[in-house]
């Protein structure tokens, strides 16, 4: 393996070079703010290691038709071939070549047509579908989901040339979870990294925003361990604390107060002097209690309830919520000096297979039968064919809960040494609404539309392009595009 500043054009030589980019740093720089179309695996049954990995088609400033395929590149090769990477922020490590016999030595035509378009053409023995429908030329755009024969699967989507952003610790292993937890590849995953460490070294309190099941408590967890501060991480849900005990519970009592055979209490405040408290679902406290709390944000001075003295606590506020920043007064959010926005699945779904993988390990930690059953060698879990794509195409409404619900599902439902794509206890009306759509009219919304996928769901008046694409596999339906129209979403 070899580390890489840039994308190298592995045309006609066997060999790497140990260096890609010489360039200058102010040409570096510039090619920094570079982005390029091209491939992520999102699924290999035959080498999970390049599970998350990039394959950049072309550049910004447009490239030339490449070949996807298996092995290295040839003095008689017709056409540059495709070169994978292990994408970390400040370089891109070069992987070898594909080996799989599931890939054919010379598999996909892929030409760029537009900064966001290209045309793929079947050349090998491989079967290509196309979010689920079989195709032998075929325009995608960034989302669209390509099955190589029932063992690669990869999603066209935009990267730049390189990350920025914090640089990965010390024996983070590509595609696994972090010391913090946290799962991912993608850019934006990769940039929610570098806001936790940016913030994390500073002390202002943190606001952390994001909808259900994306992760906001591990945020919390690593913005806390990255601080340096000494003092523990105390967590609560702030839905959880009783109107009338609020105070109380934030800022504490004496023995005996307001009743007798009341219990002392440090408070949440106190408690977490030198560390740090976090405050789950923070939107959801009084309007009151938010008001109480912001002397104790700007200097660290409170009272306990019943006590005239004043209190001192060294800690930081993490708050967290799934809520607009609406939701909060507006003097509250001034004292927050970060804001970290965790992104939800469908903003980075090349994520979604190595987040499945992490949470399938987990379970079957604990579970050996499930793990001798369903582990592929290298821990992947045996999955069906069309089980990623499909996967990528699902609605998660509660993201990371969303999913190990599915897994969990899948695991129950399956009856042999494959996972299987389960049978889900409901879905979003939007997809009851999509699955009442007849399958006539859905065709002749595509031909209507030339085949855009963007313009068809609005007109069908479906959720998003994935419901679209649900429905294409479901009923194996034609995406034809007429010459001389581009046909684009």
């Amino acid at each position: 393996m070899v580390n890489a500043d840039s994308v190298p054009d592995t045309h006609a030589d066997e060999t790497t070079p140990e260096t890609l980019d010489d360039a200058s740093d102010s040409k570096g720089k510039e090619f920094d703010r570079r982005t390029g179309l091209g491939f992520v695996v999102v699924w290999s049954s035959d080498e999970p290691e390049y599970l998350g990995a990039w394959l950049p088609v072309a550049l910004g400033d447009g490239r030339g038709a490449r070949i996807l395929g298996r092995g290295p590149a040839r003095a008689d090769d017709e056409h540059p071939r495709l070169a994978l990477f292990h994408q970390r922020p400040g370089h891109n490590e070069l992987l070898p070549p594909l080996a799989s016999e599931g890939v054919s030595r010379s598999q996909l035509l892929c030409k760029p047509l537009a900064p966001d378009l290209l045309e793929v053409t079947n050349l090998g023995r491989r079967r290509l579908a196309v979010n689920g429908v079989t195709q032998e030329r075929h325009e995608v755009r960034p989302g669209d989901v390509l099955e190589i024969g029932s063992r690669l699967t990869l999603l066209c989507t935009m990267r730049p040339q390189r990350l920025g952003g914090a640089a990965a610790s010390p024996g983070q292993v590509f595609g696994q979870a972090d010391a913090h937890g946290l799962v991912g590849e993608s850019p934006a995953v990769w940039q929610l990294r570098s806001e936790v460490a940016f913030a994390a070294g500073r002390g202002g309190h943190v606001l952390i925003l994001g909808a259900t099941g994306t992760g906001k408590e591990l945020v919390a967890q690593a913005v806390h361990a990255r601080s340096g501060r000494p003092g523990p991480l105390v967590s609560r849900n702030a839905a959880t604390l009783p109107e009338s005990l609020v105070d109380a519970e934030l800022f504490g009592n004496p023995k005996g107060y307001p009743n007798p055979g009341v219990p002392e209490r440090e408070g949440l405040v106190g408690a977490a002097h030198r560390g740090t408290l976090f405050l789950d679902e923070f939107a959801d406290l009084p309007s009151a209690a938010q008001a109480h709390i912001l002397r104790v944000l700007d200097a660290g001075e409170y009272q306990r309830l019943g006590e005239t003295r004043q209190r001192r606590s060294d800690f930081r506020l993490i708050a967290a919520t799934n809520r607009p920043e609406a939701a909060l007064r507006p003097d509250l959010l001034a004292r927050f000096d970060f804001r970290i926005r965790v992104p939800d699945l469908t903003a980075r779904r090349e994520d979604i297979p190595l987040i499945l993988r992490h949470l399938f390990t987990v379970i079957a930690g604990d579970e050996p039968t499930l793990r001798e059953r369903y582990t592929l060698p290298g821990g992947s879990p045996r999955l069906a064919h069309g089980f990623v794509s499909r996967l990528l195409c699902h609605p998660f409404d509660a993201n990371v809960r969303d999913l190990r619900h599915l897994l969990w599902r899948a695991l129950a439902q399956s009856s042999g040494d494959i996972l299987e794509w389960p049978e889900l206890a409901h879905s979003p009306a939007s997809d009851a609404a999509g699955e009442a759509l007849p399958r006539t009219e859905i065709q002749r919304a595509l031909d209507a539309n030339n085949g855009s996928l963007e313009k068809t769901w609005r007109a069908l008046g479906l959720a998003n392009r994935y419901a679209l694409r649900r429905l294409i596999a479901k009923y194996s339906l034609t995406v034809a595009r007429r010459s001389g129209g581009t046909g684009r979403d």
